[in-house]
């Protein structure tokens, strides 16, 4: 069986992660290390950085209707659910920041057993948002550290929390402003 060249492309950005995963980041959290605090060793930062090629595949689903009002170049690219959170998930989800999260229960099945797993789980948990430079200001200050992590896993306690109020984008990147949105004010 063949694999598509995309599917191909993204398994290897998976397996680069996964590896990095297995060979530096869990045995960092085995001697005792956090990944929510300074003291990560900077860890989620490199992870994000291994996933940026799966997060530049995902297309912008949802905005707010001051951001569609901007020119494409002035708005700002928003991750629902912030992409330190989707690495903590993958790599353990125990390691959730306390400020933010009552429980340290996984949000999207994670750890991550494998390359196909850790595809699965950043596939259900990126979501992105067009907003402006002020509502993504809003939203990085709404609340303990949620810049960086979404209460128990729930992106859109941001927004709401924050006043910000997004629409999903039709499928020819038209505003849905469908009263029955459910990220809508």
């Amino acid at each position: 069986m063949q694999i598509p060249a995309g599917d191909e492309r993204r398994l290897r950005i998976a397996g680069d992660a996964y590896n990095f995963i297995e060979g530096e980041v869990r045995p960092f959290l085995v001697a005792g290390g956090r990944l929510w605090s300074k003291g990560s060793q900077g860890y989620p930062r490199q992870l994000r950085q291994r996933l940026h090629g799966l997060d530049a595949a995902h297309q912008v689903t949802f905005a707010t209707q001051d951001a569609m009002g901007l020119d494409r170049s002035q708005r700002v690219v928003e991750h629902v659910v912030p992409m330190k959170r989707i690495a903590i998930e993958i790599v353990d989800p125990r390691q959730a920041d306390p400020r933010s999260n009552t429980t340290a229960e996984p949000i999207a099945g994670g750890p991550a057993s494998s390359p196909e797993h850790l595809l699965m789980i950043f596939d259900q948990l990126l979501v992105k948002c067009w907003v402006t430079a002020a509502e993504h200001d809003r939203l990085n200050r709404t609340g303990p550290s949620f810049q960086w992590d979404a209460p128990d896993g729930d992106g859109w306690a941001r927004y709401r929390q924050a006043g910000v109020a997004a629409h999903p984008l039709t499928s020819s990147g038209e505003l849905s402003l469908d009263s029955s949105a459910p990220h809508d004010e």
